[in-house]
């Protein structure tokens, strides 16, 4: 099972990049991706295409569906379950630095 979900994953990765769709990373059984947000929604769209056609390609039988999740600016995608805590702890450290340099300024 998780043989044929990683190779759907580089199928449409490879794809998306011929495809011109910028990704930043996989994240587990997804992707992130980065477009303007003009395009943001037919680049979504476009992605989950190529992960069904991926998907029917390795399963010969059926295309699985997909979900999306748009963010954009100034929001951020955190995956909180496995890195909210450490990436507001980053912050935290990084407000704290800021502080310290306008201070010495």
């Amino acid at each position: 099972m998780q043989a044929n979900g990683a190779e759907m994953m580089r199928i449409a990765m490879i794809q998306m990049v011929k495809e011109g769709i910028e990704v930043c990373a996989p994240v587990h059984d997804a992707f992130l991706i980065e477009a303007p947000l003009e395009n943001l929604e037919k680049s979504v769209h476009k992605a989950q295409e190529i992960m069904a056609e991926a998907s029917r390609t390795v399963l010969k039988v059926m295309k699985l569906k997909t979900d999306a999740e748009l963010i954009s600016y100034p929001d951020r995608f955190i995956d909180q379950d496995r890195g909210g805590v450490f990436f507001d702890s980053v912050m935290e450290i990084l407000q704290e630095i800021q502080k310290g340099q306008s201070l010495s300024k």
